[in-house]
């Protein structure tokens, strides 16, 4: 399920891949702290030879926002490792797509720059690295369930690539400083992972894993030397429950040889595909058709299905109870000609209806947005059936343009007008483009893709800009909060609930509440201003109740007193007055009689006893911000696991709130107000939804009326389960 936390699911590695993760750990963590080191001498060096003052500027703040953000950079990274080595516990991680860039010859867009610069890098490394990762593939693939590739090999270059890019996607870096950086990591930390990789061999080896792959190798290899035959589909090995263990959580890798299938009618995955579920043994179509229907030709198909658009768009816009599926839209059609789908062509658009339909249930929350997806489908099918290569590349600009849609799309909730919103109105833009043009090559697609990133990227700066502003706005409110609760918990902690003389509550209530609240507002609970404050409270209040008039005591605490109100401009007239309360409590007459002290009180206007012993119920303050968050401490227990996923939650990342209103309703961290750890939740538009401390976003995710949602790959995740279930479909029957 795309909502499903990683950490709900935790897989025991075996000690001797334990030990790898602990020594891959150790390892990137030196070569990280080399990188690191090596920022802000390349960054000077750059600003030193630039052009420009601007140019300068973007290097020096780049500088200073990577060194600010390098403990956030090192906890994603290593928290990106440690997934990839849980993966290894799941049999569906054996690998899917390809990193090449094939068909995506134009650069000019930075999404597009930074992943050929990825994949450059990745595919430099993993050439050089191939003698030492295929035995390291096979070492850890027979110590875990998963199989290993190239591409989840949780200390190969792929991996540890992306692990990095997901630790700097947050950094709001232009693409040639993020490019300066990905530099830095090729050279100072991917380079040297050669040397890394035949340590783990060579330590996996003399634990006793697979001692002699390497001379196997040498024999396979010398066997090979013979003419080739044609050569199986490769899937993982084993049996569970009397079928393959490939029929649970297949997925396919470009590495795997599909053998004769490939010849050019299909890709590797729908030959793989075809074989693992039997499409050809399952008949023509779902009513069991008789032989002498003619089948369809892929070409055949391909040429045809462009004339269904109008049939298609009607099928999706039909207000029904129950949607009708492309393969019956296509199977109708053919019917009427009496010719049929062969079990290939049947399997591949069946495979696209769930595809789709998983998305828009599982991903899309509009209605008008889920029914823009479905007409794609028609215009995918083509791509597909035209360009063998569209399932099997990751890559492929096709299968980039579907996930930036539906990363675009997550924020969509219920009844939508598409013309009033920008990115809204450029989805139904490219639907309308894929589904009137007739042929779409990958240059097409290419330029489609990158108008819409640009559009789409163009408005998150706009709403970006609003969340920034929203976010430091909470952030100075909460500065705010802070100083109140804690200038409010430190007076109710000394003085609420004692009998005092009047003076000291209103010395409280009315004057030294505004100095403490000052002092932590400019330097927090740390600085020593605040500290003084607190201490000055503390020394009168224990000259008070001691009783103690001694001059040398008394007047260095007054005269600190009165500096302090003085340097906060406190009102000059009630400053005189307060101080001579003070003075005559500590040094007035010894024996005056109350009388004397009442009318001494009303000459100076104040209308009762400032000496008069009072019992102090409640304060009341007059200084800005909410009192309210004092109790946190009192709430329910939360369990430590719960905090931790709440911690994973980052700026950016999409949540939805379970209501007891029917409609869902969808929103995205914008910000986190640190040490406090408020978070701030706003819409798709910038406009804050709500504020949750912590432990309420933790308690909200046990109790699961909030949940996290994953915003990227949307539509190759859902591709994943939808061959899952299609594997485990065909297991059970």
């Amino acid at each position: 399920m795309l909502d499903k936390d990683p950490s709900q699911a935790f897989y025991k590695l075996p000690q001797p891949v334990l030990a790898l993760q602990g020594r891959a750990r150790t390892y990137l963590a030196t070569c990280l702290n080399a990188m690191f080191d090596q920022v802000d001498d390349t960054f000077f060096d750059l600003a030193d030879r630039a052009d420009n003052n601007r140019q300068q500027t973007l290097y020096f703040d780049a500088m200073r926002l990577i060194r600010m953000e390098r403990k956030n950079i090192e906890h994603h990274f290593f928290r990106a490792l440690t997934q990839g080595f849980q993966s290894l516990g799941n049999s569906r991680d054996t690998g899917l797509g390809s990193r090449s860039p094939q068909g995506l010859e134009v650069i000019e867009n930075d999404q597009l720059e930074e992943i050929i610069a990825l994949d450059t890098m990745v595919s430099k490394a993993v050439e050089q690295c191939k003698a030492e990762l295929e035995p390291l593939n096979a070492r850890i693939g027979s110590l875990v369930p998963a199989e290993v590739t190239m591409k989840n090999n949780p200390v190969g270059p792929d991996v540890v690539c992306e692990a990095f890019n997901e630790a700097v996607a947050h950094l709001e870096l232009k693409i040639p400083i993020k490019l300066v950086f990905f530099k830095l990591f090729d050279r100072l930390v991917i380079a040297p992972l050669k040397d890394f990789l035949v340590e783990a061999n060579r330590r996996l080896r003399d634990t006793g894993i697979l001692p002699d792959y390497e001379q196997r190798q040498k024999a396979a290899k010398a066997a090979e030397e013979e003419p080739p035959g044609p050569a199986p589909v490769r899937l993982v090995s084993g049996v569970a429950g009397g079928e393959p263990a490939e029929m649970k959580g297949y997925r396919p890798s470009p590495s795997l040889d599909a053998g004769g299938d490939c010849s050019g009618t299909y890709g590797q995955f729908i030959s793989q595909l075809k074989n693992l579920l039997g499409w050809e043994q399952g008949g023509t179509n779902a009513q069991g058709a008789g032989s002498s229907e003619e089948r369809v030709s892929m070409a055949q198909l391909s040429a045809m299905v462009g004339g269904l658009q109008q049939d298609w768009t009607r099928a999706t816009a039909a207000d029904s109870g129950e949607e009708t599926g492309l393969l019956g839209v296509v199977e109708e059609h053919l019917a009427q000609q009496g010719r049929s789908l062969g079990g290939t062509e049947r399997g591949m658009i069946d495979l696209l209806d769930r595809l789709f339909a998983k998305v828009n249930t599982q991903t899309i929350a509009s209605s008008e947005i889920a029914e823009e997806l479905r007409k794609l489908e028609l215009p995918v099918l083509q791509i597909a059936l035209r360009d063998a290569t569209f399932f099997d590349r990751e890559k492929h600009p096709a299968r980039r343009l579907l996930n930036e849609i539906a990363e675009a799309s997550i924020g969509y909730v219920g009844d939508l007008d598409t013309s009033d919103d920008p990115v809204a109105k450029a989805i139904a833009g490219v639907v309308d483009e894929l589904c009137n043009e007739s042929r779409q090559d990958n240059v097409a697609l290419t330029h489609l893709l990158l108008n819409f990133i640009d559009l789409v990227e163009k408005e998150r700066r706009r709403v970006a800009v609003l969340e920034q502003r929203l976010v430091e706005e909470v952030a100075a409110a909460e500065k705010v909060n802070q100083a109140h609760q804690a200038v409010l918990k430190i007076l109710m902690e000394r003085v609420q609930g004692q009998t005092l003389p009047r003076f000291v509550m209103n010395f409280a209530e009315d004057a030294w509440c505004k100095v403490m609240f000052l002092n932590h507002l400019r330097g927090g609970a740390d600085s020593s201003d605040w500290q003084q404050s607190v201490q000055l409270l503390d020394s009168l209040l224990e000259l008070v109740r001691l009783g103690d008039r001694r001059e040398a005591a008394v007047k260095p605490v007054l005269e600190a007193i009165r500096a302090n109100l003085e340097s906060i401009a406190f009102d000059a007239y009630d400053l005189g007055r307060l101080m001579g309360a003070m003075e005559q409590y500590f040094y007035g007459e010894q024996g005056a009689s109350p009388a004397e002290t009442e009318a001494d009180s009303l000459l100076q206007g104040l209308s009762a006893n400032p000496l008069e012993e009072v019992y102090i119920k409640v304060l009341r303050t007059d200084i800005p911000g909410n009192p309210g968050g004092l109790d946190d401490e009192d709430e329910e227990e939360i369990d430590e696991q719960y905090l931790r996923r709440a911690d994973t939650l980052t700026k950016g990342a999409w949540v939805e709130l379970v209501e007891e209103a029917p409609a869902r309703r969808r929103c995205k961290v914008a910000g986190i107000i640190m040490p406090e750890g408020k978070y701030v939740f706003v819409n798709r538009q910038g406009a804050k939804v709500g504020e949750k401390n912590r432990r309420r976003v933790a308690r909200e995710l046990r109790d699961e009326t909030l949940r996290t949602l994953e915003k990227s790959r949307l539509f190759d995740r859902a591709l994943e389960g939808v061959i899952d279930d299609m594997c485990q479909s065909r297991s059970i029957h």
